[in-house]
């Protein structure tokens, strides 16, 4: 029996629904039985649990052969680290008592950085992984690119002003992008097929690398109306998030993070990552549909 976290994001729904496909016992973590009534229609047992109590996910990770893990993002947290710091010892803790064959955890590229350097949000995975390495579980780090989801944020703007505020700059600076579809899809496949080594680090690429330019033009051809790509200056980026409803205190992290994603101390560290399989343009769509 697999223990997937996350099912009402975007990784973990992936995670859990392929495994069921793949005819596996799934037990899901939710905060509370309504969000989970869709899951146990469909076969899995729902499990309702605070992942600040760190004996309730001790409760809810016993008898399960492995499990997928991950730091829910709470945009809004007024201190952000140290919530994740927390939820990260109460995941560990949990999945040492609870004794995981294996665990699948959501990390992110610019992860082997240590989590007192300038990653903004990735500090808290940073911290995650140190925390875990330091077990004897067998674990298996999977750390994604830019997720394409993100460019879901400025939807409005792209289709009502017909430009793509970007805090990637410059603007035709091409990066890796990957769907949450393939991070799924893959931390499954990790779960069902474990890697041989204890510890193990999965960094996984988009298709394709990409610029803020070239998202432009995709939604340019997809709206079939021309979309300027517009960079946001730096000074300005902060204010923004906090007009999108996010705490100072995160979007400060986030405005560090795309700082050192711009200047290339955020990186993949691997030549021979694995590569998912959605493209820009299957992404533009599905944000559009």
């Amino acid at each position: 029996m697999f223990v997937v976290t996350g099912v009402t994001g975007n990784t973990g729904s992936v995670v859990a629904q392929t495994l069921l496909d793949a005819g596996k016992k799934v037990r899901v973590l939710v905060r509370n039985t309504e969000k989970g009534q869709p899951w146990q229609d469909k076969g899995a047992e729902v499990v309702v649990a605070d992942l600040f109590d760190q004996a309730a996910l001790t409760d809810a990770l016993n008898g399960a052969e492995a499990a997928y893990l991950m730091l829910p993002p709470d945009v809004t947290h007024t201190d952000f680290l140290q919530s994740r710091f927390d939820i990260a010892d109460n995941l560990v803790t949990a999945a040492q008592e609870a004794g995981l064959a294996h665990v699948v955890y959501l990390s992110s590229v610019g992860a082997h950085h240590a989590p007192t350097q300038t990653t903004g949000p990735i500090r808290t995975l940073a911290y995650l992984e140190e925390r875990l390495n330091a077990t004897e579980l067998k674990t298996t780090a999977l750390r994604p690119g830019y997720f394409l989801e993100n460019w879901g944020a400025v939807l409005h703007p792209i289709i009502h002003d017909h430009i793509l505020p970007s805090f990637l700059s410059p603007l035709d600076k091409k990066i890796d992008m990957v769907a949450t579809q393939d991070i799924g899809e893959k931390a499954a496949a990790l779960l069902l097929t474990p890697p041989a080594g204890q510890k193990n680090v999965i960094e996984l690429k988009g298709a394709a690398q990409y610029s803020a330019a070239d998202v432009a033009q995709a939604f340019s051809k997809a709206l079939k109306a021309d979309i300027t790509p517009i960079s946001v200056p730096r000074e300005a980026q902060v204010q923004a998030l906090i007009d999108a409803g996010i705490s100072t205190n995160v979007a400060d992290l986030l405005v560090e993070m795309y700082e050192n994603i711009n200047n290339d101390f955020i990186h993949f560290t691997q030549d021979e990552a694995a590569r998912g399989q959605v493209t820009l343009d299957a992404m533009v769509e599905k944000l559009l549909a």
